[in-house]
C-alpha cells in the first residue's frame, strides 16, 4: 500500500509546487549518456550478496541529477516479487532522487522494499544463464529496451579468469549446484559480440578477471574494462558510491568508480574488518598493442621462460587458486634484470588507465605491494597445472602473446 500511495501522490505533490497564477517553467532533466545493464548469475552461494548489490545500485541511482535507466537480469535462488524464475528488472531514475516514479526509500529500509520498487519487464522460463545463447538473448532483450547509444555492462557471479577449471569447473558464473553449469570466457566474449553492440564498459564483479588473458578476449566487445586481478570480496563493488560516476559514460567517471572501490575497502580495513582489494581500468583498444609488446618480451626470453621460477614475483590468487596469475609488469621487469623496458612501460601506461590496491589488508596475506602492481596479472605456465596448460594452448592468447614459441623443459 505504501508504494501505491506514493505513486499516486507524487504527481500531485509536484503539481502543488506551481500555482496557476504563477507558473514556473518545467525543469528539464537531461538523460544520462549511458544505460547500464547488470547480468547477475546468483543461483549459488553469492545469492544474498548479489541481491544486496541491486539495493546498492538503487541507492546509487537516487543520487543522480540526470534521468538514468538500469536493467538487471536476475537468476538467483531468492525470489523477487514472489517470482522464482529468471527475470528482467528495470529501475528508472528521474534525476531528482525518485525511482520508478516513487520517492526514494530510506537506506535503512529492508531490501525487499527496494526489490518491490523494481518493474519486472520480462520473466523467463527456467534457463541456464551460463549458456552463451541464453546470455546473448537476454542482452539482446535489454538492448531492445534501450534508447541510449552507449551501454555499460556489469556482470556478477563467481569467476576464475580464463581458466576452465578451478575448485570445480569454473570460468564465469555458476547456475545451480552443478559444477559444469559455468561459462568459458571465450564463449562469454562471443555472447557479447553476438548482440551486435560494443559495450562502452564491462565491470567484472567477479574474481580474477583483471588479467591480460581476459582483457585480450574482451578487447573487441567493450571499450573499457574494470576488474580485479584478485579475489573480489563477497560484497563486491560499492555501487551506492559510484553509480553516478558510471552514468557519466566517461573515462574519468570510470576512474572515479575504481577509486571508490579502493577507498571503500581501505575504510573497512581501517575499521578492523576483513578487507582487501585490487582494481584496474584498461583501455581495450590498446590491448592488441600491449600484447604485441609482451610477445617481444616472451620470445626474446623464451630460453629463460622454458624453466622459469616465478616464485619471487607478486602473485595473485595464491590464497585460494595458486598459480592463477603473477603481476605482468613485475614479470617483464624480472626478465630484464629489474628494469621495465621503456617501450613496454609506455604501452602499459596507455593500456592501464587506473590501478589501485590495498598494501595493508586483512587477512594480511592478501596485501599487495604497490611498487610491484602494474594493474594486470598474467599466467606463467607451470608444470603443476597440466589441465590448465592443455586448455591454455587452445586460446588465441597462447599464440598472440608468444607463449607458443617457448619450449618448456617439462612436458607442456
Amino acid at each position: 500500500m505504501k508504494k501505491f500511495f506514493l505513486l499516486l501522490t507524487l504527481p500531485f505533490l509536484m503539481m502543488g509546487c506551481n500555482g496557476e497564477d504563477d507558473p514556473e517553467p518545467p525543469v528539464v532533466i537531461p538523460s544520462a549518456p549511458i544505460t547500464i545493464f547488470a547480468y547477475l548469475v546468483a543461483d549459488n552461494n553469492l545469492d544474498d550478496d548479489l541481491m544486496s548489490n541491486i539495493g546498492a545500485m538503487y541507492d546509487g541511482m537516487t543520487t543522480m541529477d540526470k534521468q538514468a535507466t538500469l536493467l538487471v537480469y536476475w537468476d538467483g535462488k531468492s525470489k523477487i516479487q514472489d517470482v522464482s524464475n529468471p527475470m528482467l528488472l528495470r529501475y528508472q531514475a528521474d534525476g531528482k532522487g525518485n525511482i520508478n516514479g516513487l520517492l526514494p526509500i530510506d537506506t535503512n529500509a529492508p531490501l525487499d522494499d527496494v526489490l518491490e520498487v523494481a518493474e519486472v519487464v520480462k520473466e523467463y522460463p527456467e534457463q541456464m544463464s551460463t549458456d552463451a545463447k541464453v546470455m546473448t538473448q537476454v542482452l539482446k532483450d535489454m538492448v531492445n529496451m534501450t534508447t541510449t547509444e552507449k551501454i555499460g555492462l556489469v556482470v556478477g557471479s563467481h569467476a576464475s579468469s580464463w581458466l576452465n577449471t578451478i575448485f570445480t569447473s569454473r570460468a564465469f558464473g555458476q547456475d545451480g549446484s552443478g559444477t559444469d553449469n559455468t561459462m568459458l570466457i571465450p564463449d562469454m566474449a562471443n555472447a557479447l559480440k553476438s548482440t551486435g553492440k560494443t559495450f562502452d564498459f564491462i565491470l567484472f564483479d567477479a574474481c580474477y578477471m583483471g588479467t591480460t588473458e581476459v582483457a585480450y578476449m574482451f578487447r573487441e566487445v567493450a571499450n573499457y574494462q574494470l576488474a580485479s586481478v584478485m579475489e573480489v570480496p563477497a560484497y563486491g563493488f560499492p555501487y551506492e558510491d559510484f553509480m553516478k560516476d558510471l552514468y557519466t559514460g566517461t573515462v574519468e567517471g570510470y576512474k572515479a568508480a575504481c577509486q571508490s572501490y579502493i577507498e571503500y575497502y581501505q575504510s573497512l580495513y581501517q575499521n578492523g574488518s576483513y578487507a582487501w582489494a585490487t582494481v584496474t581500468l584498461t583501455d581495450s583498444k590498446e590491448m592488441a598493442n600491449l600484447t604485441t609488446e609482451l610477445k617481444k618480451e616472451i620470445t626474446a626470453h623464451k630460453d629463460v621462460l622454458a624453466d622459469y621460477d616465478s616464485s619471487s614475483l607478486q602473485e595473485y590468487g595464491k590464497n585460494s587458486g595458486p598459480y592463477i596469475a603473477v603481476d605482468l609488469g613485475h614479470l617483464v621487469e624480472d626478465l630484464n634484470g629489474g628494469t621495465l623496458p621503456a617501450s613496454f612501460k609506455t604501452q602499459l601506461d596507455k593500456t592501464v588507465l587506473y590501478k589501485g590496491c590495498l598494501e595493508k589488508a586483512s587477512p594480511s596475506n592478501y596485501a599487495v605491494k604497490a611498487a610491484n602492481y602494474s594493474g594486470l596479472g598474467i599466467y606463467v605456465p607451470v608444470e603443476e597445472r597440466p589441465k590448465w596448460n592443455q586448455y591454455f594452448k587452445t586460446l588465441d592468447w597462447y599464440t598472440a602473446s608468444g607463449w607458443n614459441e617457448v619450449t618448456f623443459s617439462w612436458d607442456f
